[in-house]
């Protein structure tokens, strides 16, 4: 039995790493609720957070997808952004 609780036992370096690993997760699932509530004022995620590149992929770009506001802004993201971008967010337009 005390296998189990030695197991079981948490270090400080191991919740810490834990609390900030979930940082970014946190801050993308905030963003998300906030921006369907319809929140102009959402906090907005790093480009870098989400993956964003310049560029499409596999024929999936900002321009299509539902957080993109024309011109060059998203719903999710801060700063500019180019309408044929792609993101870890990206999820298609409803038709």
């Amino acid at each position: 039995m005390p296998d189990v609780f030695a197991r079981m036992q948490f270090n400080r370096r191991r919740v810490l790493a834990s609390l900030i690993g979930s940082g970014p997760l946190a801050a993308l699932s905030i963003g998300g609720a906030a921006a369907v509530g319809g929140s102009d004022t959402a906090p907005k995620v790093a480009q870098s957070s989400a993956g964003y590149r310049p560029a499409p992929r596999e024929g999936q770009a900002c321009a299509g997808c539902y957080a993109f506001v024309a011109p060059d802004h998203c719903k999710f993201l801060a700063g500019e952004i180019s309408p044929s971008g792609w993101c870890r967010l990206w999820k298609a337009k409803p038709d």
